[in-house]
């Protein structure tokens, strides 16, 4: 639809439903994408109106094709810390003996 429309007539930004249009593919897909993190970038006016600007989708597009590189590489999630020092097993083990200790020293000297 926007593609048909000359360069100078063409609409700054483009809503869902245009967007997804213009990238060929159906509205709710273009929404799941972009709630997953992969659609292209957006321009949000309040809280529900969303618009994509044709320069976003265009690069977009050519990110996909592989035709220039991601502009940032995919996050990792961080490691899980690793668990370090004794367990709680060991502290109570730890704790007995010592209460045993004090038995066995009190039993002998009195």
């Amino acid at each position: 639809m926007a593609s048909e429309l000359p360069e100078g007539m063409r609409p700054a930004v483009l809503t869902y439903v245009q967007a997804a249009e213009y990238l060929g593919i159906s509205p709710g897909r273009l929404r799941n994408l972009k709630w997953m993190g992969r659609g292209p970038r957006s321009v949000t006016y309040g809280t529900r109106d969303v618009r994509f600007r044709i320069a976003d989708l265009d690069a977009w597009l050519d990110q996909k094709a592989g035709i220039q590189p991601a502009l940032q590489p995919a996050r990792k999630r961080a490691p899980r810390p690793r668990r370090r020092g004794v367990g709680m097993l060991a502290i109570l083990m730890l704790l007995g003996g010592m209460a045993l200790l004090a038995m066995l020293i009190k039993f002998i000297f009195s």
